[in-house]
């Protein structure tokens, strides 16, 4: 996998887990459902091959069902991984620069961000864009919609001045997509990137990237963490992964949605899939591959954000992938490109996936 940028650490000699590790790993992850703490599917692959592929706990609680390596999970911001490699596709072909500002893609912005936003900075969360603005407290799932909104807002920062995470800057990346290919975004990625990974159970829900999860074939319903007063708390993590005291409802009835900045709906395996497509430069070629994944902006001591991936090394060995959360749902790839492991985490209950991903880790890590 020509996936080690010049300039990286070498990777230090850090064995790799053995079998027995593994099936240790697998007999945790058991305990923890068990008692109430991880529910989910994991998925663990060396150079391709799984060496662990299970489900946890239940995709529904009320009907006894468990969730297995066929169940579908939201992967929330996992998906701008998929937005990252449309705009390289486009660049590719020789339809979009990174270096170009947006305006010469899509109508309708103000000069101040049309005229100064590049692509690289909306990739790389430098643009100065935040939140995709609500409309009457709800999200607004049409892209031009959401231009129109974006339009209204003002700058939060001089662009490429500094990081800053922003949906909406992943938003104005669908437009340019749509703007250039000609097609609706979800048809875009459907056909060029879904299709040749042979990501089969990945899908937007519907046209209008509209869904509800138990409604979904196969998919695990969403399980929140609510407080007494009935607010959402399950995104209230402590840096340590602690969560306020609550409740967990299912919210699987609520509707909820997918495009380019996050929330396509997907399984562990097709993740691998896609993981597999891009070694194999079945998506990117070699170079646009390695622009897409190498860390461009710091976010952290060893972390930084490429082109909708985060590339982050510790002890030596290097990964890239991406996180993703929404209400009841996380979610995490983690493609160790030095040691040649793949970890998937698809986790259908608020605020229990950072124990379990430390743990895989520091198998591979440390």
């Amino acid at each position: 996998m020509a996936l080690v940028a010049a300039g990286q650490p070498a990777a230090q000699a850090v064995a790799d887990p053995s079998p027995a590790d593994w099936r240790a790993f697998h007999e945790y992850l058991e305990e923890l459902a068990e008692a109430g703490k991880f529910s989910g599917t994991v998925l663990v692959a060396k150079n391709g091959r799984e060496v662990l592929n299970k489900g946890y706990g239940m995709a529904d609680a009320a009907k006894k069902k468990a969730n297995t390596p066929q169940t579908r999970f939201s992967i929330g911001s996992m998906g701008k991984m998929l937005t990252g490699v449309a705009i390289a596709q486009l660049v590719q072909q020789g339809k979009v620069s990174f270096q170009d500002t947006i305006g010469k893609y899509v109508d309708g912005l103000p000069s101040e961000i049309a005229g100064k936003v590049t692509v690289h900075h909306l990739l790389t969360h430098t643009s100065g864009l935040g939140e995709i603005p609500a409309h009457d407290g709800k999200g607004d799932l049409d892209l031009d919609a959401q231009l129109k909104a974006i339009a209204q807002q003002k700058l939060q920062f001089e662009p490429g001045t500094r990081f800053g995470y922003s949906n909406a800057g992943f938003a104005v990346l669908g437009a340019i997509v749509e703007s250039v290919s000609k097609q609706r975004y979800d048809a875009y990625v459907s056909k060029h990137i879904l299709k040749p990974a042979g990501m089969h159970d990945t899908s937007f829900g519907s046209r209008t990237g509209t869904y509800t999860p138990s409604k979904v074939a196969r998919m695990a319903h969403p399980y929140g963490l609510f407080d007494a007063s009935g607010k959402w708390v399950g995104g209230q993590a402590a840096p340590d992964g602690s969560l306020p005291d609550g409740e967990l409802r299912d919210v699987g009835d609520q509707a909820t949605g997918a495009g380019p900045a996050g929330g396509a709906i997907s399984t562990a395996g097709d993740m691998l899939k896609f993981t597999q497509a891009l070694r194999k430069h079945k998506l990117l070629n070699a170079k646009l591959t390695e622009t897409v994944l190498e860390g461009k902006v710091e976010t952290g001591p060893q972390n930084k954000y490429a082109y909708g991936f985060m590339d982050w090394t510790r002890n030596g060995v290097r990964a890239v992938g991406h996180s993703g959360a929404t209400m009841g749902y996380e979610a995490m790839l983690d493609v160790f490109v030095t040691k040649g492991y793949t970890v998937v985490f698809l986790v259908n209950q608020d605020g229990v996936m950072t124990p379990p991903l430390k743990k895989a880790r520091a198998l591979i890590t440390d």
